[in-house]
């Protein structure tokens, strides 16, 4: 019984590299965290590979940073807080800036004989930055009159009075490297862990770098 054991073992190491050169592509999902200056944000993506060549996949991603937070936007909330406290209404200012993200590009993987299969990855592409900020009431009066509950979330009112404007969304150019290892656990899905670095090109750079869990099928 122990060799047959250890003879499965051995034929199912020396299978994995072969079966990993005849899958066609692949569909996974995987989600975890980036760091950027300013916070950390979740990320969740979705990725499609298709083979081109030995060792070598195109891909495709579309994700979404939770909030990128880029350093220019907290000071016009910091300002309106500010001119709002000067007539007599005090609020607190949060803004987040949330990320929609299109990439695609070449994936190698690195030639294994083991279970684990390395690969590493670089792509470009645009991510859509959405700021959005929330006011929450302390004291005074609005500007419409009303004097709201401590905490309520005014935003709108302060926008309805002119007293805030919401920043325009953009888009911006993209590029993403990366690397990880994706491990099969059954006859055509695997287990990945990676990291990546991201950087958008808006009005203020973004840099932000993390790391990944992800489950995927191959075909």
């Amino acid at each position: 019984m122990k060799v047959i054991s250890i003879a499965a073992a051995l034929i199912a190491l020396t299978a994995a590299p072969s079966m990993a050169q005849t899958e066609r592509g692949y569909v996974s999902g995987a989600g975890g965290f980036e760091v950027s200056p300013d916070t950390t944000s979740g990320n969740v993506l979705g990725e499609v590979g298709a083979r081109v060549a030995p060792h070598l996949m195109v891909f495709g991603d579309l994700g979404r940073f939770r909030n990128l937070q880029p350093s220019d936007v907290q000071p016009q909330i910091d300002s309106t807080t500010a001119t709002l406290s000067g007539s007599g209404l005090n609020v607190i200012g949060s803004g987040r800036v949330p990320a929609t993200y299109a990439v695609g590009g070449l994936r190698f993987d690195a030639p294994t004989k083991s279970l684990v299969s390395p690969y590493v990855l670089g792509g470009i592409g645009f991510a859509r930055l959405s700021p959005a900020a929330t006011f929450t009431y302390s004291s005074g009066t609005l500007p419409d009159g009303s004097t709201p509950v401590v905490g309520d979330d005014v935003t709108s009112q302060l926008e309805t009075a002119g007293a805030f404007t919401v920043p325009v969304a953009s888009n911006a150019f993209m590029f993403t490297l990366g690397g990880g290892v994706q491990i099969p656990v059954a006859r055509h899905w695997a287990v990945d862990a990676g990291y990546r670095y991201s950087r958008i090109q808006a009005d203020t750079p973004l840099n932000a770098q993390g790391a990944t869990f992800g489950f995927g099928y191959r075909f």
